[in-house]
């Protein structure tokens, strides 16, 4: 999946990017919302009808059955995606255990931030759950755009971006989004 990552500093932005995408053709299960806490997403889900995941309500989830971040993965609907990468860093010890239900003791342990185990268990890269993380950390938004598609032979580098995570680009710019990255 191709990835166009806008990160917003205030809820209204926010809500309007996601009124904007969705103007534009992008369905909900195209996108992908983040905030720190539910006090950061309350009025994003009342106002556009879009699930935020909270990161607090995520990595206080309780350890599902031993199976750490793999259990909080499948609980949030991503099981499967991203595990490999956790346990390619954690090893099949009793990291990933630890890094499920303390994620403070797998920060420092793995060397981590906090929020890198709960985003890379949301099919988030490396690269991307560190923009992330800064981003929740700092109490910005979220918007993930996610679409199947690749470069056709009409997207040239340095010539204009005519994919759909171009259009959701452009959507983030016109909604003042304070940084754009682009994702795997």
């Amino acid at each position: 999946m191709a990835r166009k990552i806008g990160i917003f500093d205030t809820e209204q932005q926010a809500i309007t990017a996601i009124e904007q995408l969705e103007q534009a053709g992008f369905v909900k299960g195209e996108l992908k919302v983040l905030a720190k806490d539910s006090y950061h997403s309350r009025r994003i889900e009342a106002e556009s009808d879009v699930h935020v995941d909270e990161l607090g309500e995520l990595e206080d989830m309780p350890d599902r059955q031993g199976l750490g971040v793999l259990g909080m993965a499948a609980a949030s609907g991503f099981g499967g995606v991203g595990v490999n990468a956790v346990y390619g860093v954690a090893g099949y010890g009793s990291a990933p255990y630890i890094a499920g239900g303390y994620p403070f003791a797998a920060a420092m342990l793995l060397g981590d931030d906090e929020h890198s185990d709960t985003l890379q268990a949301l099919g988030l890269d490396d690269d991307e759950a560190k923009v992330c993380s800064q981003a929740l950390q700092s109490g910005s938004l979220v918007v993930i755009v996610e679409t199947d598609e690749s470069k056709t032979l009409f997207d040239k580098d340095g010539g204009p971006d005519l994919s759909r995570l171009g259009a959701a680009e452009a959507v983030f710019r016109t909604c003042n989004a304070s940084s754009i990255a682009d994702g795997a």
